[in-house]
């Protein structure tokens, strides 16, 4: 062999091992990039396999407190940095933002949560009209007591309203209000026959108190006040400002750290919730169609409605868009609440897409406690099955009726367990459905709720999304205003 030769074949066995090398350098790059997404994603498909092996092994109460216990830390975890987040982040970006620019972001951000819990709701409608999973379900039904004689239609509105304006801050942290209902008896005398006689009747009484939960609604009001007033009271407030924004860095700090945990948590969650069903194949053979409509209905949600609006509001490639949320999706599978993945949300919104931090830290909160697209589908899906399976004439007015009161109480659920049942069941009352058949919707309800979460929180980034894509000149315009001052200030000095 010549030496040419010998170095032809040199020069290839070296381009092979860059090429082998490169492989394995973007291999390693990739599992470290996604590690998160991968190793969540592991624990929620072992979480349903674990489960299922769980259930047929029928563990007893104290079994089932152990194996719910390490997701149960998960939660107490995630919840404790929750709060302090939102005030910080809400308070922090509307205080270095002029107060002009905030009033616009929270016109766009109100508008967007109403109309697309408006539009959800009435594909809810839709879905259940044109599928008519009540039609078809069985005549199985769970015996399911929820009280709701302590709610009424007019007091969640009431009490919403008042939780926008708490009187205690610190209170507000751990308590809402809440309109409850007691019992008193009067006894008045009687003519009975020509005889007086002693009858005791009994009439609700209202009054107002204060349960356990968090005011978040009312944090964020509060918070958001306190942060405009900061940002017009010009440099003596600049330390004011700053505290809250070294305390959401901070915060920022510990979420990653705690975050890493969610695959066990995740997988813990979903164990528990499996194992705790009575009867996972009679659950599914009796409400397969209703699953269809309503998970199946969130899913195409998210990849035709919301890639629709992305790809009207930023005209790109809107699948990018499913997979930059792809992290928060699978992070909310297992605990149901889309509050917990908002560190994750501010994050990818400044690195993929440039989105102001003030902007993402004030839109957030308000999308996660108002902005509930997947709930509103759920509701609104949910009355018209039960009207379905009461085999209710399902006039123009009866469906008009629901739509109207999903789409209102979407936004006012009270906080208490099971929220969205709870409202399904007032507004059911109030219009004359049956609930019977309401055990039958708890009893795939831990599926259902899960999915309808994941919508929720792609709901949630891209109303970030598409007010950045309306009010970004004002903040640029801000930003070179700072900038001009600076200068200023240095030619000064």
């Amino acid at each position: 062999m010549d030496v040419n030769s010998c170095l032809n074949l040199q020069a290839t066995k070296t381009s092979k091992a860059k090429v082998s090398s490169t492989r394995r350098h973007r291999c390693r790059k990739f599992l470290t990039d996604n590690a998160f997404l991968l190793l969540t994603c592991c624990g929620i498909v072992l979480g349903y396999v674990v489960g299922l092996l769980v259930k047929m092994a029928e563990p007893g109460p104290d079994a089932m407190i152990w194996i719910g216990l390490p997701g149960e830390v998960y939660m107490r975890m995630l919840k404790v940095v929750i709060l302090p987040l939102i005030v910080c982040t809400v308070l922090g970006g509307t205080g270095s933002t002029d107060p002009k620019s905030c009033g616009r972001v929270g016109v766009v951000c109100m508008l967007y949560i109403i109309l697309t819990n408006a539009l959800c709701g009435i594909l809810g409608l839709l879905f259940c009209y044109l599928v008519q999973p009540g039609s078809v379900a069985a005549t199985t039904v769970k015996n399911v007591a929820l009280d709701t004689k302590n709610l009424q239609t007019m007091d969640i509105f009431a009490d919403f309203i008042r939780n926008f304006f708490p009187d205690n801050i610190i209170g507000a942290a751990t308590q809402v209000s809440q309109t409850k209902y007691g019992w008193k008896e009067m006894t008045s005398l009687v003519e009975v026959n020509g005889t007086l006689t002693n009858v005791t009747s009994k009439f609700a009484t209202k009054s107002l108190s204060n349960v356990g939960g968090t005011n978040i609604l009312g944090l964020i009001v509060v918070s958001a006040a306190f942060g405009v007033a900061a940002s017009m009271a010009g440099d003596k407030a600049k330390p004011f400002i700053a505290f809250f924004q070294s305390g959401a860095a901070v915060i920022f700090k510990l979420f990653d750290w705690i975050k890493w945990t969610t695959p066990v948590g995740a997988a813990c969650l979903i164990v528990h919730a499996i194992a705790s069903i009575d009867d996972v194949g009679s659950a599914f053979s009796t409400m397969g169609l209703f699953v269809l409509v309503v998970s199946g209905g969130n899913i195409l949600l998210q990849v035709l409605l919301y890639t629709l609006i992305y790809l009207v509001f930023t005209r790109r490639n809107p699948f990018t868009f499913l997979l930059s949320v792809a992290r928060p999706w699978v992070m909310v599978m297992g605990p149901g609440n889309s509050a917990i993945a908002l560190p994750e949300l501010i994050e990818i919104g400044y690195e993929k897409y440039g989105i102001d931090v003030r902007l993402s830290s004030f839109v957030l909160p308000f999308c996660v406690t108002l902005n509930r697209d997947g709930s509103c589908f759920f509701i609104t899906a949910t009355l018209l099955f039960m009207a379905q399976y009461a085999s209710l004439d399902l006039t123009a007015g009866l469906v008009f009726t629901i739509s109207i009161l999903s789409i209102l109480s979407s936004l006012a659920v009270p906080n208490v367990t099971s929220a969205s049942v709870v409202s399904i069941l007032i507004i059911a009352e109030s219009l004359g459905i049956p609930t019977t058949s309401i055990g039958l919707v708890l009893a795939v309800e831990w599926i259902n709720d899960k999915i309808r979460t994941t919508t929720n929180v792609v709901s949630h980034f891209l109303g970030v999304v598409v007010t950045w894509s309306v009010c970004k000149k004002n903040f640029r315009k801000l930003d070179i205003k700072d900038v001009e001052n600076e200068l200023t200030s240095t030619e000064a000095l």
